[in-house]
């Protein structure tokens, strides 16, 4: 019932966010109405590449919901594509790997958790203009291998956790991002992910959210007129 309690939680969310976007969605139609209304013929900046794809490292500080930890430096890199319905709307996925740290604060010595996932984000992209677009959508989050910086697990008797003190995560999130040249683009972005796990048995957390700064490239340039889509 919980997990059914947080999917309903996180639709709400989903929704409230869909109709602040449509907001901006909205007011970006503005400067193309007025282009049909006082000009003719077709609009020049009316071109977009209805396929697109990108690369992308992150530098993540992402901390759990425990006051017992702080969050540390993490990284990870990823693949997304992108699918265009207009100049102002879009679709994307991808795959990640993340790497998400925390320190304990009083416990464990102090030490860290270094934690990695395998990311695959669905979202939906909104372009305000053509150099700059709000992503809100979900992430699923599969669990791959986490070790403490100090203390023996006395369960595999070295630095690595069993599989058990941790589980695969779901959560939302939201983006803004920038072309600040060319190809080259840097975003920012807030999520949330949650286990359907929650570990009772040891202190290790279940959730987690903070911010990622990402820089990517794209594979088109998105300002350059498409030969062909």
């Amino acid at each position: 019932m919980k997990w059914l309690v947080y999917i309903r939680k996180m639709f709400r969310v989903y929704v409230f966010l869909i109709l602040i976007f449509t907001g901006f969605f909205s007011f970006s139609q503005g400067n193309k109405n007025l282009y049909k209304q006082y000009r003719t013929g077709p609009d020049p900046d009316s071109f977009y590449h209805l396929w697109n794809y990108s690369f992308y490292g992150r530098v993540n500080w992402i901390n759990s919901d425990q006051d017992y930890t702080k969050p540390s430096i993490g990284k990870g890199i990823g693949f997304a594509i992108q699918k265009l319905n207009s100049k102002t709307f879009g679709w994307s996925t991808g795959i990640e790997f993340n790497q998400i740290r925390y320190q304990y604060d009083g416990l464990l010595n102090n030490s860290s958790d270094n934690t990695n996932w395998l990311s695959f984000p669905l979202t939906i992209r909104l372009y305000p203009s053509r150099k700059l677009f709000f992503e809100i959508g979900f992430k699923y989050h599969y669990f791959l291998t986490a070790k403490n910086s100090i203390t023996n697990n006395p369960i595999t008797g070295t630095l690595k956790y069993p599989n058990e003190s941790f589980g695969n995560t779901f959560g939302t999130l939201i983006t803004i991002q920038y072309q600040v040249w060319k190809r080259l683009n840097i975003g920012l972005q807030y999520q949330y992910m949650k286990s359907n796990k929650i570990n009772t048995v040891s202190i290790q957390p279940s959730v987690f959210d903070g911010l990622s700064l990402k820089l990517g490239t794209f594979i088109k340039n998105p300002l350059k007129r498409p030969e062909s889509n």
